[in-house]
């Protein structure tokens, strides 16, 4: 192992950023809105990628779009660098449909194949009925993921996930909101890889929604919440979204 001083460091990684929060509050959109491009945005959810680019009402923007269709497809395309050449932040929307349907879809859909079909009573439960094994694969699969998205980070990528929050999650009934994530293996692992963890909330003003929600890195205890860096005057709780703005706070840059 060599050792460094300081001033001998050439650390250009990046950030490792988890924004969860209630659908549609305005996540997805505020990154649009405000993280810095090229952005390459990978969806795991079905859903229209030109109403979302519509309410970002950022025209100029330069980003480019990736559908999940399938997990061997996504692990590769993310373990391969040169997929990301020229882009200056990553999107994976949303962890949660991604490990509760996709992946968790097909896990089952392999368990069951390898089923003794004469021996089957219930075929629909089978079906959806995840093993104690199925919940150990279907988080080494997901850190699996991360692990690999973090890579890119390190690389010098922003890489953002998004998730849904949950109320009282199972994993841990003392926190009132954490992401919406399957099993317990996953999430205790989470925290480690990411710079940042945000608990979005809905923004009212008069009595209108406002894109960007507020955003929350720190708490009392709560909601999960997570801020490395310098942390500015007056905290980082219940602040207007802004991707740029939190890495050049987080950064010493403002």
């Amino acid at each position: 192992m060599k050792l460094y001083k300081p001033s001998e460091l050439n650390d250009k990684s990046g950030d490792m950023i988890l924004l969860y929060g209630d659908s549609g509050i305005g996540k997805s959109v505020s990154i649009m809105q405000t993280a810095e491009d090229p952005i390459l945005y990978i969806m795991a959810e079905p859903r229209s990628v030109n109403k979302m680019l519509a309410a970002a009402n950022r025209p100029d923007v330069k980003i480019k779009f990736g559908f999940y269709e399938g997990w061997d497809d996504i692990i590769e395309f993310v373990m391969n660098e040169k997929n990301f050449e020229g882009a200056k932040t990553i999107v994976l929307d949303s962890l949660t449909h991604l490990m509760s349907i996709g992946l968790s879809d097909e896990i089952l859909e392999e368990s069951y194949e390898s089923m003794d079909k004469k021996k089957i009573e219930k075929e629909l439960t089978m079906r959806v009925k995840m093993s104690q094994e199925g919940y150990g694969t279907l988080s080494g699969q997901m850190l699996r993921l991360t692990n690999a998205l973090s890579k890119l980070s390190q690389s010098g990528y922003t890489v953002i996930c998004i998730a849904r929050s949950e109320q009282s999650p199972k994993f841990d009934r003392a926190l009132t909101a954490a992401p919406a994530l399957k099993g317990k293996e996953y999430v205790k692992y989470l925290a480690g890889f990411m710079d940042f963890i945000g608990y979005a909330e809905q923004r009212v003003i008069d009595g209108v929604i406002m894109y960007p929600p507020y955003i929350s890195f720190e708490s009392d205890g709560s909601t999960m919440s997570k801020w490395t860096g310098l942390r500015p005057v007056g905290g980082v709780f219940r602040k207007v979204l802004d991707i740029k703005k939190i890495l050049e706070v987080a950064h010493g840059v403002r």
